[in-house]
C-alpha cells in the first residue's frame, strides 16, 4: 500500500530546537514527492533548521505545537544564486536566504495549526529607548541588523496550485510569505505576527501572480500587511499580469500600510478587497505607479474595488502616480464603497499631467476626523513635489489642510459621504479639495468646513465640469462651494442641494448653472 504520511521523526529529526534538523526535513520530503506524494506531519516539538525546498504534491502539516525554527547560522541556509529569480535588496541590508523555498513546484501545500518561526532576535540588536515602540501606528525606529539576515521567510517562485492554510508565522527577519510568478493560490486563516520595529517585515507579498485568494487572516506587521506588486524585471519572459486577486475577512495592523498596491514595471487589474478591519496603521490603503527610480515608467493599475472596510488610522488611503510616473503607466477604474473611518490626517490621490488618475468612486463613507497638527506649513501653499507617502502631521511634522486633496484626477465622484471634524487643530482649512481636475461630481454629500469662520466645504481650484447634486450644508458651513482660478469655459452645475445652512453658500469665480437649490 502507497504510503500517505510521512513522519518527520522517522526520517531523523531530533525536535529538540537545538539539533539542526534540515536534511532529516529534506529527507523526508524528498522521499513523499518520489514515491509520488502525500503529507510529511511534524508532531509537536521545535525543529531548528535552515532552507527547506518544497516539492511537488507534497503537504507541510504542522501540527500543534510544532514549531519550524530558522537557523541563526548562515551556512544553513541558500546561497544568494539558488535560482535566477532570487533578487537581494542589498540597500535593504538583506541577503537572499530563506526559510522554506518552493520554486516552479505544483500542488504544494503547507498545514496545520504550528507555526513558522523566523529566530528574528538572533539578528536583530536591541532597540535604541527612545526611538522604542510597542504599537501599529508609524514608525519611530527599527530594530538594527547586527552583522546579516535573510530575506523573504517563505518565497514560492513560480508555483502553481498552492495552499497555505491556518499556519502561525512569527518574528520574521524581512517579508513572510512571498509569491513571484505563481498561480492558482489560496490563503487562509493565517495569523502572522512580527514587532513593530521589524524593517521591511511585510505580511504577504503577491508580486506578478494571479488567480490568488487571501482570507480569515489576522495579520500585525512590522511593515506593509499585504502587498499586490508587479515587479517583474526577475521574471523575465516569464512575467504574468497580477490579476483576479481577492482578500477577505481579514483583521490588520501595521505601522506602515496595511494595503500597498503597486511597485515596478508590469501591470495589476481585477482584484478585489472586501470585509476588512485595519484596526491600526499609519496608512490604511497605498497605491503608487512608479515607486522608486529603479522603475523605468511604472506600473499599469485598473479595477481595483475596495468595500466594507472599518478604518482607524493616521491616514485612511494615499494614492499617487508616484515618482515621475511615465506612460504607459496608468491608473484607473478604482472604487471605495461602505467604508467606516475614523483618521487622525488627511487623504490624497494625486495624479501627474502625463499620467492623471481616472475614474475613482467614493459610495457610502462615514469618516471622522479625530486629531490634527499645529503644524500649518501647508494651510497656504503644498509643496512640490508633494511626498508619495501622505502626511499624518505627528511629531510636529506637516499634515494635509483638508480631509480630502486630489491633483490631476478625471472623473471622480463623491457620493453619499459624510466627513465630520472632533475638535479640529488649527492645520485644518477645508473638506474637500479638487485642484487640476476635470469631471467632477458631489452626489448627496454632507459637509462643512472644518472651523467655524474660514474655509470651505468644497474647494476647487483650476479645475473643469464641477457638479453638485443633492448636497447638504450642515449647521456651521461659512463657505459650501469655493470655485477659483477657473479654466477657461469651467462648467459648474449645483442642482437640489440644500444651503440653507451655508453663510455664503457659493464663492465662484465663473457662471454658474443651478436649479432645485435651497437656499
Amino acid at each position: 500500500m502507497k504510503q500517505l504520511y510521512y513522519n518527520v521523526y522517522d526520517f531523523g529529526v531530533a525536535g529538540d530546537g537545538v539539533t539542526k534538523d534540515t536534511q532529516a526535513i529534506q529527507r523526508a520530503i524528498d522521499s513523499c514527492e518520489l514515491a509520488g506524494g502525500g503529507t510529511v506531519v511534524f508532531p509537536s516539538g521545535t525543529y531548528l533548521s535552515g532552507t527547506i525546498y518544497l516539492k511537488s504534491h507534497v503537504e507541510l502539516h504542522l501540527s500543534a505545537g510544532a514549531t519550524i525554527l530558522g537557523s541563526p547560522d548562515r551556512e544553513d541556509y541558500n546561497s544568494d544564486d539558488v535560482f535566477p529569480e532570487n533578487d537581494v535588496f542589498s540597500t535593504e541590508n538583506v541577503t537572499g536566504a530563506h526559510l522554506i523555498i518552493g520554486y516552479c513546484q505544483e500542488n504544494i501545500s503547507i498545514t496545520g495549526t504550528g507555526t513558522i518561526d523566523g529566530n528574528s532576535s538572533r539578528f536583530f540588536g536591541d532597540l535604541d529607548k527612545e526611538r522604542d515602540t510597542s504599537d501599529y501606528w508609524f514608525k519611530r525606529g527599527n530594530f538594527p541588523v547586527t552583522s546579516w539576515r535573510p530575506g523573504q521567510m517563505v518565497f514560492l517562485c513560480r508555483c502553481k496550485r498552492i495552499n497555505v492554510e491556518n499556519i502561525s508565522l512569527i518574528n520574521s527577519t524581512y517579508w513572510n510569505l512571498f509569491m513571484l510568478g505563481c498561480e492558482d493560490v489560496h490563503i487562509r486563516g493565517l495569523t502572522i505576527i512580527n514587532h513593530a520595529a521589524t524593517p521591511n517585515g511585510d505580511g504577504i507579498d503577491v508580486d506578478c501572480s494571479r488567480n490568488v485568494t487571501i482570507s480569515d487572516c489576522i495579520i500585525r506587521s512590522g511593515d506593509d500587511c499585504i502587498t499586490v506588486r508587479a515587479n517583474k524585471r526577475r521574471l523575465g519572459k516569464n512575467a504574468m499580469i497580477s490579476e483576479n486577486v481577492t482578500v477577505t475577512n481579514c483583521v490588520l495592523s501595521t505601522p506602515t500600510c496595511a494595503f500597498r498596491i503597486g511597485v515596478g514595471d508590469g501591470n495589476i487589474r481585477n482584484c478585489r478587497f472586501d470585509n476588512i478591519v485595519i484596526s491600526e496603521a499609519r496608512t490604511a490603503i497605498s497605491m503608487i505607479l512608479r515607486y522608486s527610480t529603479r522603475s523605468l515608467h511604472g506600473a499599469g493599475i485598473q479595477q481595483i474595488h475596495f468595500s466594507n472596510f472599518t478604518i482607524d488610522s493616521l491616514i485612511p488611503f494615499q494614492i499617487n502616480s508616484g515618482n515621475e510616473a511615465t506612460p504607459p503607466a496608468y491608473l484607473k477604474d478604482i472604487s471605495f464603497s461602505n467604508f467606516r473611518i475614523k483618521a487622525w490626517a488627511g487623504a490624497q490621490i494625486i495624479g501627474e499631467p502625463e499620467v492623471p488618475i481616472k475614474n475613482i468612486k467614493f459610495n457610502n463613507v462615514d469618516w471622522k476626523i479625530y486629531g490634527g497638527t499645529e503644524n500649518c506649513s501647508y494651510v497656504d501653499e503644498f509643496p512640490e513635489p508633494l511626498s508619495l507617502f501622505g502626511y499624518h502631521g505627528k511629531g510636529g511634522t506637516p499634515a494635509m489642510p483638508c480631509a480630502f486633496y486630489g491633483r490631476n484626477l478625471k472623473n471622480i465622484v463623491f457620493k453619499d459621504v459624510n466627513i465630520h471634524w472632533d475638535e479640529p487643530s488649527s492645520v485644518w482649512r477645508d473638506g474637500i479639495f479638487i485642484d487640476k481636475s476635470s469631471d467632477i461630481e458631489f452626489s448627496d454629500v454632507k459637509l462643512r468646513q472644518p472651523k467655524d469662520n474660514i474655509g470651505a466645504a468644497f474647494r476647487c481650484k483650476s479645475s473643469d465640469d464641477i457638479r453638485l447634486k443633492g448636497c447638504q450644508a450642515e449647521k456651521g458651513t461659512h463657505t459650501f462651494l469655493k470655485v477659483e482660478d477657473s479654466l477657461v469655459d469651467t462648467q459648474v452645475k449645483c442642482i437640489d442641494n440644500d444651503l440653507s445652512e451655508a453663510t455664503r453658500a457659493l464663492d465662484v469665480d465663473v457662471d454658474i448653472i443651478e436649479t432645485g437649490n435651497l437656499y
